[in-house]
């Protein structure tokens, strides 16, 4: 194996370390969204019955009022019903006695609807606030991990890179500006592994003369398909 392959070689199992490392960090985003949306549902949940308490308060306490308005109105009618002279009156008395007296019983069922709904909700609060204070901690926990990895990930692909550069001092000109270029236009793997007689990242498969010329190892090849470098894996026998 020349120089320029055991190079290209090397750049090639750092370039795939590189990639898996990218893959992780490109993956961060998706897990730090994914707490944060736990996170805001249980405190959303939470906020929902509080919200709930804080307007069926209100609601009740103006239930509360209308129907002591509506007793009040009850009682004068029946006052005024003892005065009454004549039969007519008197069924037009009663008459509005029970239409005041019908209105607040609705308002008292619906009263009575709202304070069932509000035990419901106090009992639900505790576990809604216990969720809410999981959901903070293990968010907190994580998204530390989540940095902590981060600062690792980068830290490592700050390694690889100078490893890269090391490498591809020696290298003419030319030989470093094509890897370059083809690292940058072809998702950070600009040199592929030659399986099973095929480029091992389009997997378009090579011509023969392309093979043996792989198996001579005199020189970087080119894949017609995707137009990495490619070569055969150093562990590889050359074959015939």
């Amino acid at each position: 194996m020349t120089e320029e392959l055991r190079v290209h070689w090397e750049l090639h199992g750092l370039d795939e370390q590189a990639v898996a490392l990218e893959r992780t960090l490109a993956g961060l985003p998706e897990r730090r969204r994914t707490l944060e949306t736990r996170v805001a549902a249980a405190r959303s949940t939470l906020e929902t019955l509080d919200r709930r308490a804080a307007e069926s308060l209100k609601r009740r306490r103006a239930l509360e009022v209308e129907i002591a308005g509506l007793l009040a109105q009850q009682k004068r009618f029946e006052q005024q019903l003892l005065a009454v002279t004549n039969q007519q009156q008197y069924e037009a008395m009663q008459h509005e006695i029970g239409a005041v007296r019908a209105k607040r019983d609705v308002l008292e069922t619906e009263e009575l609807e709202q304070l069932e709904a509000d035990d419901r909700d106090a009992a639900r609060r505790p576990e809604a606030v216990e969720a809410l204070a999981s959901a903070e901690a293990g968010a907190a926990a994580a998204l530390a991990e989540a940095a902590d990895e981060e600062a690792r990930t980068r830290g490592a692909l700050a390694e690889l890179d100078a490893r890269r550069r090391a490498l591809l001092e020696p290298l003419v000109p030319t030989l470093r500006q094509r890897y370059e270029r083809l690292r940058a236009g072809r998702s950070g793997q600009a040199v592929a592994g030659i399986s099973q007689g095929a480029c091992g990242a389009c997997h378009r498969a090579l011509p023969p003369a392309g093979l043996q010329a792989a198996r001579r190892r005199e020189t970087v090849l080119v894949c017609d398909g995707c137009g990495r470098l490619l070569m055969l894996p150093p562990d590889e026998p050359a074959g015939p």
